[in-house]
């Protein structure tokens, strides 16, 4: 990548209307457990790069508590606290590194869907691992945005083993897929 230009300083806001899920599979059925979180305003800083059609960003993060999903039903949440250790690793780390866009000019520019490439570092389980996610992207009013993207992850990779239940007969997989539907407010 080129060498970023000064970067500028910016807030964002997660909307309300947002969506932040992990979705697995057991051995017998599927699940789902929602972020029922509400994110405070973050300040970022956003640089372009020279020559290309990406933005390097600093200190944009989002951090969800792991006590703050709901998999509908007590006991899977415990289960799923327990296996990501909840009690030493309070949240899930998810902070955005750079973008680089595809067929649009400026990010800011965009009016219809875009897909875009964001790299990722996601840290779970207090260990740190990069991902580049496919994000379909889409500027909604002059600082309204909306943010479509999923990846799917091993727990193993975090050294997370994926939990059981009912003195193993309940086995989940080690496949847990992050889905994120950002409304996002920058200022």
């Amino acid at each position: 990548m080129s060498v970023p230009k000064l970067g500028i300083e910016k807030t964002f806001s997660i909307g309300k209307k947002s969506v932040l899920k992990l979705e697995g599979k057991t051995n017998l059925n599927r699940f789902t457990c929602g972020c029922s979180e509400i994110f405070q305003p973050q300040r970022f800083l956003i640089a372009q790069a020279d020559g290309s059609l990406g933005f390097n960003f600093s200190l944009a993060t989002l951090k969800l508590k792991i006590k703050s999903l709901d998999c509908g039903n007590i006991l899977i949440n415990k289960d799923l606290q327990k296996a990501l250790h909840a009690s030493e690793h309070t949240h899930i780390t998810i902070e955005l590194k750079c973008v680089e866009q595809g067929k649009c000019n400026h990010l800011t520019e965009f009016k219809d869907w875009v897909k875009l490439k964001a790299l990722t570092k996601i840290t779970l389980n207090g260990i740190s691992k990069e991902y580049w996610l496919s994000i379909a992207a889409m500027k909604s009013s002059p600082n309204q945005y909306r943010f479509i993207g999923t990846k799917t992850l091993n727990m193993t990779d975090f050294c997370v083993a994926p939990p059981m239940a009912m003195f193993g007969m309940i086995k989940v997989e080690d496949a847990i897929t992050i889905n994120l539907d950002l409304d996002v407010t920058v200022e």
